[in-house]
């Protein structure tokens, strides 16, 4: 690369490295949206564990519960809970059944397994870009040199 940084001229070396300086910021664009999304699909991760947890801890008891329900907004209800064993479960597209506690926990594991197999496909892509990001860092300041 020095050799072909040696015949450029000043202006040429300048429109490479606003070329690469482009490059970079989109590079960057794209690892802070990948960034984000990573940080979206851990907090949902995040839920299921405790959702599951909550599950689990209903199939533990015998008789009605009484418990918390967040109605949303800091505000809770006492409820009892009459049927610790069957849940309404959203399966996707507004559509919810009725399902076995364990049948439950089957299911939010399968979608935590999704989640967290998304989670490790954008760490690598992030990787990826992080490496582009290096690379092309590295060529700005190579050209840079050249001035």
């Amino acid at each position: 690369m020095s050799e072909e940084s040696d015949k450029l001229s000043k202006d040429e070396i300048q429109a490479k490295v606003r070329e690469k300086f482009i490059v970079l910021q989109q590079l960057q664009g794209e690892s802070e949206e990948l960034q984000k999304r990573i940080v979206e699909l851990e907090l949902v991760n995040s839920e299921l564990n405790r959702t599951i947890e909550s599950l689990e801890y209903f199939n533990s008891l015998d008789n009605n519960v009484e418990a918390l329900m967040n109605l949303g907004g800091g505000v809770f209800a006492y409820v009892d809970v009459k049927d610790l064993k069957k849940m309404l479960v959203d399966v996707g597209a507004g559509i919810i059944v009725e399902k076995e506690v364990k049948d439950a926990v089957s299911s939010l594991k399968k979608k935590k397994e999704k989640i967290e197999d998304s989670i490790k496909k954008l760490s690598g892509a992030l990787e990826q870009i992080a490496i582009q990001i290096e690379k092309v860092q590295a060529e700005i300041a190579e050209l840079t040199k050249q001035k």
